[in-house]
């Protein structure tokens, strides 16, 4: 099992690998994958990530995802009734994924070609909506690189969220390699 400085090690590889301007879209998605039991570390350790970011002459923002979810529901008109009536919530979903999606969109649209958008906490996207839609929805927008922090595994192209579910496979580079 990989620790967090295994990551750091792996991502500085990466981050310091030169960009290049006509790198297709897809490819300007990063998807660095690790056990789930290590995503309170990896998230304590997001500023060595972005040190090591500046430290490559990349700019760096980051999204915590986790932070969307709870404020949309919580918000919604229907938010009370969920209790009641949980079946109504697949409803929402499509909602909420516009939301998420958005919110990305709007923080990718004020970097630039030399920055880094960090995506923390996909683990509370699990059951709400895919990863899988957000990095292929975004990746137009994408100027310089986006840094999904994945709990999951990556094995023979597929991506699996938190170990389970039906994978995905993505044309993102995957850290580690």
């Amino acid at each position: 099992m990989s620790t967090v400085d295994d990551l750091l090690g792996q991502f500085r590889r990466q981050v310091s690998l030169p960009w290049s301007r006509d790198t297709a879209r897809d490819y300007r998605v990063w998807i660095m994958h690790y056990d789930r039991a290590l995503e309170r570390r990896v998230q304590g350790r997001l500023p060595d990530f972005e040190t090591l970011a500046r430290q490559h002459g990349h700019g760096w923002a980051s999204l915590n995802l986790a932070s969307l979810v709870a404020p949309w529901f919580a918000a919604h008109e229907l938010f009370e009734g969920l209790a009641d009536q949980p079946d109504e919530l697949p409803g929402l979903l499509p909602d909420f994924e516009a939301h998420v999606v958005a919110t990305v969109r709007t923080r990718l649209q004020t970097l630039t070609e030399k920055d880094i958008l960090a995506l923390s906490g996909a683990g509370a996207l699990f059951g709400l909506m895919r990863a899988s839609t957000l990095t292929e929805k975004v990746a137009p927008d994408i100027k310089g690189r986006l840094l999904l922090l994945f709990p999951g595994r990556h094995e023979n192209g597929v991506y699996r969220l938190l170990d389970a579910r039906d994978g995905w496979t993505y044309r993102a580079i995957p850290i580690p390699a």
